[in-house]
């Protein structure tokens, strides 16, 4: 007999491929917030936490080592998470949207790496209409500085190797499933389409849990991680930030400081206007996404909602690329992010530690002054003069320590909303 809520059936596993923006990252949090209850209910999320799906997914496309370097080793946690599904009796979920660019390789060593275990693959998508903006506000948010309008040409005329080849073999359902569901029978590749505006907010997780719960009722959908985008002028403040980078970030230092920190105080303050599709580019990904809606009719796969739902809002309106933002309107939102960034740092005690110096080398920190500093300060602990060579290493010494501290801020900032 299955546990009370969990729908019948042997030994099965989910794997949830996404693909980004699908509402990934609210299915996610409600299966984490529930972990408890749906392992009493016979339903198993493998790993230690959340990162543990990504980690495993990362070693299964062969990454080396975790984004950004603080992570450690990857290789091998793929074939840990798979062995704790087989020795599973009941139902296990592994969600995560890296799998979802997943070569035929990877994918046939992910099927045949669960044993007897009956596979089964969803995918949940939404209209191209909302994914592409999402998407390069994403790609944005993640460092990257080219505009909505290089962005959409970059869809229009993929070549290989490019990031137009790979949004599409994503974002296309006929070539994700297309991999995805090459080794599997029709009916065990799920298509959960979003609802839209307008329905019920557990709606999703309703349909995605229908999949694997005889009664999804039971589980908290309220405390659950959101991942709000941006107003247009706020996303171009942010892609400017990128380019004036220049790539001078390390990527350890982006993901808290500027996706997690800058991004989520530009979040804070919404004018009410969202990053729309351009009015010429409607057409084109209306057609991709009508076509995609009939290549699934007649795929014979399960599908969750209504397909109707993936087509695209072709109903004219007003809409302008985010590049082309009004500059007052992006000024108010720099200017709100220096006060927040600002404030962060006097919370951090960063002013009681850094040393700052203008171009001519001047000392601009809110310490004392030169008058007022102690004769030692110009000695080294022998006694002997400090050289340029041991007071630059002990300037970069104490900008490493500040940085690390800000990022650890930002961090607790963030986990405490």
């Amino acid at each position: 007999m299955p546990a009370p809520g969990a729908a019948a059936g042997s030994q099965r596993v989910f794997l949830h491929v996404g693909p980004p923006k699908t509402g990934t990252t609210y299915v996610q949090s409600v299966l984490w917030t529930n972990r408890k209850d749906l392992r009493e209910a016979g339903v198993l999320l493998p790993g230690r936490g959340r990162t543990a799906h990504f980690s495993a997914s990362g070693d299964l496309r062969g990454r080396v080592k975790a984004r950004g370097g603080g992570g450690g080793r990857l290789t091998g946690r793929w074939d840990r998470l798979a062995a704790e599904v087989r020795d599973w009796p009941g139902t296990s979920v592994i969600s995560c949207e890296w799998l979802a660019p997943a070569s035929d390789q990877q994918i046939a060593r992910a099927l045949a790496s669960f044993g007897s275990a009956e596979v089964h693959v969803v995918a949940t998508l939404r209209d191209l209409g909302r994914v592409v903006p999402a998407v390069w506000q994403e790609q944005v948010k993640n460092g990257k500085s080219f505009t909505m309008n290089e962005f959409l040409d970059l869809l229009a005329h993929p070549v290989p190797d490019s990031y137009g080849e790979l949004f599409w073999s994503v974002q296309d359902p006929r070539q994700m499933l297309g991999r995805w569901g090459r080794h599997l029978p029709p009916d065990r590749v799920h298509v959960v389409t979003l609802p839209g505006s307008g329905a019920a907010p557990d709606e999703l997780w309703t349909r995605f849990s229908s999949l694997f719960l005889s009664d999804s009722s039971a589980y908290d959908t309220t405390s659950v991680r959101a991942n709000p985008g941006l107003d247009p002028a706020a996303a171009e403040l942010l892609r400017r930030v990128n380019a004036d980078l220049g790539g001078r970030m390390r990527k350890a230092s982006h993901s808290p400081l500027v996706k997690q920190l800058l991004h989520g105080e530009l979040t804070k303050e919404q004018s009410g206007r969202k990053t729309r599709l351009p009015v010429e580019a409607v057409a084109p990904i209306a057609a991709t996404a009508q076509a995609a809606v009939e290549w699934l009719r007649g795929s014979g796969h399960d599908v969750v909602g209504e397909l109707d739902e993936l087509g695209v809002d072709t109903t004219p309106r007003e809409t302008s690329l985010p590049e082309d933002s009004p500059e007052d309107e992006v000024s108010r939102a720099a200017v709100h992010a220096m006060t927040a960034l600002l404030l962060t740092m006097q919370a951090d005690g960063a002013h009681k530690r850094k040393v700052w110096r203008n171009q001519d080398g001047a000392d601009q920190s809110g310490g004392p002054s030169d008058s007022e500093a102690p004769a030692e300060s110009d000695a080294s602990p022998s006694g002997g003069p400090v050289t340029p060579r041991a007071r630059a290493l002990s300037v970069a010494r104490r900008a490493t320590r500040v940085g690390r501290r800000a990022a650890g801020a930002a961090r607790r900032r963030v986990a405490g909303g």
